[in-house]
């Protein structure tokens, strides 16, 4: 899971320590100018394909490096239904899906990085 924090001018993805580990990456900062838009939807099993760097046990831990046809896709989740969808441009990741920590609220997350970006 990840604690997403809003600043003045990107998101940062913060991830914990064993996260890290799973995903073989560290947290991620993304600005907003490079956000294409973000949805708080579950995540279809059929994104979880393609060559991978770190963990991917279904119904586990999805976290690390994707690469599909559509590009790099950055995952970090244990359930698919809490979780933040970034569509970017002008960054190695095309898509970054993670779970937010249970004290956040994914919608309202979407809802207000939407705001941010003007959309």
């Amino acid at each position: 899971m990840a604690h997403i924090e809003l600043g003045a001018d990107r998101v940062g993805v913060q991830m914990s320590p064993l996260d890290e580990v799973l995903a073989l990456h560290g947290s991620l900062y993304i600005p907003y100018s490079h956000i294409r838009s973000v949805v708080f939807e579950p995540v279809p099993a059929a994104w979880c394909r393609g060559i991978r760097i770190g963990t991917n046990v279904p119904g586990v831990k999805v976290a690390g490096t994707f690469f599909t046809d559509e590009g790099a896709i950055f995952y970090d989740f244990p359930a698919p239904n809490r979780c933040l969808t970034f569509e970017l441009d002008h960054e190695h990741y095309r898509r970054v899906v993670v779970q937010v920590d249970e004290d956040q609220s994914p919608a309202a997350l979407a809802t207000e990085i939407t705001v941010r970006l003007g959309r």
